[in-house]
């Protein structure tokens, strides 16, 4: 098989797989559907994005604990090396001279317990705080944006994998018509030897047939180590353990007419940089708006295993706390006019992303129609070399060509059977590569 099928879409496997056994009767047969199905499943590559997709979605829940309150509750226990405490009584004895009638209070008050246990609880509520919900927006959109380079790092795996089952399924074809010719020199070779025993054709025409044959061989094992390739690769990219053989969908017909409106929208890398864009203007407002106050309740309760001033182990406050950053250096603003640079960039590559669809559609389109023409001239030229075959061996059987003709003949239908492998090839990724253009694939499940 051509070296130009296999350039490219071979450069993803990166290990070993079982290889595609020689009989096709104890395989288990594998549609494109299966393959791409497979390939969502376990393909190594989209398992890694999945796990990048699912701590981009975290950002989310970071976002949202800036607008929840937060409540922090702590339990301590200290050993101080005495205990003090404090005798009201005493310090009012004075009192108690001048109005013997009414004895002093008793308030003993602790001011170091030796065996101290503490517990506290603080909470915190935002209640104005106009920075955190266009902050919140931004993250959802970015999250929605890394959906959305998934969904494109998805559509290449399974094009490569698409691309990669094609191309085995061409390797099939190539072995078959290489096997074919191994026959048609044999038979040639037999010929040779029958004619030469006879004597009406030299050591000569003898030696050619056996060269013919050799070259033949060689090129079976080729054939065959390109097929085992392809199907080692694919089987990589689906990460199957079981030997399979390909069974191609039928080729397209038509030329699909997608428009670039349809395409822009199905497309998850224009949609990833519109929703950037989005998300980076939506951040951009968060900074602007951290130049206002953030308006915020707080609460604290507290518990010990002594009393204090207030004669009760207990002590409890509320109250409203007001945080503005009236000045920061000019930091707020120079994240405000990145965030904007940033939504710009995003906006300006959405465009660039158009007018490379715009492109890539049409010139898709005349590529499919261009190698679907060369499809049937392929199978044309098949045809008109089986014919000449025929001909120059029944005009080889009559003595009016030489042996050079016939192994010229037998080539050029090998050759052409090999080019209409490749042009079916050609037709099935130009369909592919255009329906990935026009977003269309894969189908989304």
């Amino acid at each position: 098989m051509k070296r130009s099928i296999l350039a490219g879409v071979l450069a993803s496997a990166l290990a070993p797989a079982a290889l595609h056994a020689q009989s096709n009767n104890s395989l288990r047969d594998l549609t494109l559907d299966e393959a791409l199905s497979a390939a969502r499943r376990a393909n190594r590559t989209l398992t890694a994005e999945k796990a990048h997709l699912a701590a981009a979605e975290t950002a989310v829940e970071q976002a949202w604990s800036a607008l929840f309150p937060v409540v922090t509750a702590q339990g301590k226990y200290t050993h101080n090396y005495k205990e003090a405490n404090l005798d009201f009584g005493e310090l009012l004895g004075a009192y108690a001279l001048k109005n013997g009638a009414t004895p002093p209070p008793s308030v003993d008050a602790v001011i170091l317990k030796q065996e101290q246990l503490d517990g506290q609880v603080n909470l915190t509520v935002p209640l104005i705080a106009p920075a955190a919900y266009p902050a919140l927006d931004a993250v959802k959109k970015s999250v929605r944006s890394s959906e959305a380079n998934y969904q494109s790092s998805e559509a290449t795996v399974l094009t490569s994998v698409a691309q990669t089952f094609y191309l085995a399924a061409a390797a099939d074809e190539v072995v078959v018509s290489r096997k074919s010719n191994i026959d048609v020199n044999s038979a040639t070779l037999e010929n040779a030897k029958t004619r030469f025993a006879a004597g009406t054709v030299t050591k000569v025409d003898l030696d050619r047939a056996e060269l013919a044959l050799v070259r033949a061989q060689q090129a079976e094992l080729d054939a065959e180590y390109g097929r085992q390739q392809a199907y080692r690769a694919l089987a990589t990219l689906i990460q199957s353990n079981t030997p399979f053989a390909v069974r191609a969908p039928d080729l397209p017909s038509a030329t699909p007419e997608e428009k670039l409106d349809t395409a822009l929208k199905l497309r998850p890398e224009f949609r990833a940089l519109i929703l950037t864009e989005e998300s980076s203007d939506a951040q951009s407002r968060a900074y602007g708006w951290k130049w206002s106050p953030q308006l915020s309740a707080f609460g604290m309760a507290h518990i010990g295993n002594y009393a204090g001033f207030t004669g009760d182990k207990y002590n409890w406050a509320v109250g409203l706390q007001l945080d503005w950053t009236v000045f920061d250096g000019g930091t707020r603003d120079a994240q405000r006019h990145q965030a904007a640079a940033q939504a710009a960039e995003a906006a300006a590559r959405a465009q660039v992303l158009s007018d490379s669809i715009r492109d890539d559609l049409e010139n898709g389109r005349r590529f499919l129609v261009t190698k679907q023409a060369a499809l049937q001239a392929s199978m044309r030229a098949v045809s008109l070399a089986q014919e000449t075959l025929d001909l120059v061996r029944s005009q080889y059987e009559a003595g009016t060509v030489t042996q050079v003709d016939l192994l010229q003949a037998q080539d050029n239908l090998v050759g052409a059977r090999e080019a209409l492998a490749q042009s079916r090839f050609d037709v099935a990724v130009a369909d592919l590569n255009l329906r990935r253009t026009s977003g269309t694939f894969p189908a989304r499940p």
